[in-house]
């Protein structure tokens, strides 16, 4: 009976050391740091070591129970993403890289428009069947139109130009809101008298272009005109106003004034397959001044001289101003938001598109911060040149063009006379890191100003002429313009 009892006393000894050993994993359930991703590693240290004090003061007989446990993890180190400079050898247009962004478009490359005005608008609708991921910066500076109206009441960035963009870009297929879209569209009567009795009527319910959009929509859009009627000026001119546009306004001034808010909804509302944004909230307007000196204030006035005159180059300004005044406004900065900044910088393919070079495309680089972002995007970036007629680009040839879209990019980044460490001469900036490309067709194409390929791949510019003209239109046409599609197919080449 004594020797049974030795042999309890000894294998209760031996048991203690095993009762620790269970003590452990209840400490560290308890431990709220587990429940935290970064913490999980210095939490399993810490058990691992406190499992490894307790297998000291143990047996040698409960050594063999933790023989087979795996060992500790290690502590992952986290890694940053590499990036390294890339160059290949494209077919332009790639048909395979066009046909898979049409077979995923969510999926599709961010293609990045520096533009405004109507000169998008067929792109724009060719573009959302292969990507939805195009952003598109707009030019709030015009002074003309509908907009005129509205930012002469009203402390607004141009909308109109944002509403031309929505509307290219909406979802117009039945699963989308072809109603919204239609009257979203809708103009006012240029009569004064009807204007309003349409205005009225559409505020009551009873146009049949809002009787066509469903509820809740057609609530929330007469809700945004409502903040708007409420708002409006007794003098303001309804003749001929986009609906689009008293829309926007009605919702910004319902969203505390925020531009960007009110595009937010509106983009949902209209099932919009890209990203729209104005390049800046601030509310200026364009300043031109030509080669022989005089000026003139508003982007509505630009390049409407007769006979043309070179502009020599733009600026911001408060007032909209006739310029007969003695005394000439000072020049106004505007700043590139953090979101916008961000979205230049990491895109796939900058485009500096047709359009009014001036008022539409070379006005978007005026904000400060543009020209760091242009600079520090590592995409590829391509100039298309008007066809036609632009007077903007009077007294030009292409490669002095493309030196004004080098030198406001230039402007922008940190000059020697800035840090005196740095002389002025160092901090010139190589074309080719601002445009890579030129594309035109000039075989098919009329263009208002001199192609000097010479020059231009002098600059270290790659010239990429090619047919961008849908043929058998073409022969229909005695000024043939750039077919979307075929455009379309070469962006998405070289964004993809």
């Amino acid at each position: 009976m004594e020797k049974d009892d030795g042999k309890r006393t000894e294998e209760g000894l031996q048991r203690q050391p095993r009762k620790k050993l269970k003590t452990a994993p209840q400490k560290q359930q308890k431990t709220p740091r587990e429940l935290r991703f970064d913490s999980f590693a210095d939490s399993m240290d810490r058990s691992s070591s406190e499992s490894s004090e307790d297998e000291e003061e143990a047996t040698p007989a409960v050594v063999p129970a933790t023989e087979g446990l795996p060992p500790p993890p290690k502590r992952k180190r986290k890694f940053k993403p590499l990036l390294i400079p890339l160059s290949r050898t494209l077919t332009c247009p790639d048909m395979v890289r066009v046909d898979r962004c049409n077979r995923v478009p969510e999926y599709g490359p961010e293609i990045l428009f520096f533009s405004g005005g109507s000169a998008l608008r067929d792109l724009s609708g060719v573009l959302k069947d292969y990507t939805h991921n195009s952003i598109h910066l707009i030019t709030p500076f015009d002074s003309g139109g509908s907009t005129a109206e509205i930012r002469r009441a009203f402390p607004i960035s141009a909308v109109g130009d944002l509403r031309n963009r929505l509307i290219a870009l909406s979802d117009q297929s039945a699963l989308g809101n072809p109603a919204v879209i239609n009257f979203f569209s809708m103009r006012l009567n240029e009569d004064s008298t009807k204007a309003h009795a349409e205005f009225e009527s559409i505020l009551q319910g009873k146009e049949p272009l809002v009787k066509a959009v469903k509820m809740p929509m057609r609530s929330l859009l007469r809700r945004h005109l409502q903040w708007f009627s409420n708002r409006m000026p007794t003098d303001f001119n309804l003749c001929g106003a986009s609906i689009g546009n008293l829309i926007i306004t009605g919702c910004w001034l319902e969203h505390d004034k925020d531009i960007v808010a009110a595009l937010y909804i509106l983009w949902n509302l209209l099932g919009v397959k890209g990203k729209v944004r104005p390049i800046t909230g601030a509310h200026l307007h364009l300043r031109t001044q030509y080669d022989n000196g005089d000026e003139d204030v508003g982007q509505h006035l630009m390049g409407k001289r007769k006979p043309p005159q070179k502009i020599k180059s733009i600026d911001l300004v408060k007032s909209l101003e006739d310029g007969t005044t003695t005394t000439r406004q000072e020049t106004k900065l505007c700043h590139l938001d953090f979101v916008s900044s961000e979205l230049i910088a990491s895109c796939d393919l900058v485009v500096f598109p047709m359009g009014s070079f001036f008022g539409s495309m070379l006005a978007n680089l005026l904000p400060v911060g543009v020209g760091k972002a242009i600079h520090r995007c590592q995409a590829p970036k391509i100039y298309i040149p008007n066809t036609g007629v632009d007077p903007e680009m009077h007294g030009y040839t292409l490669s002095e063009l493309i030196t004004c879209i080098v030198s406001m990019v230039e402007d922008d980044l940190p000059r020697g006379v800035k840090e005196e460490d740095k002389p002025p001469e160092d901090d010139t900036v190589d074309p080719s890191d601002i445009v890579n490309f030129v594309l035109v067709d000039t075989e098919n194409c009329h263009y208002c100003v001199p192609i000097d390929k010479e020059v231009i791949e002098a600059m270290g510019i790659v010239v990429m002429d090619m047919p961008l003209v849908n043929l058998e239109a073409a022969k229909h046409s005695k000024s043939p313009t750039i077919d979307p599609t075929k455009l379309a197919q070469v962006l998405l080449t070289l964004g993809s």
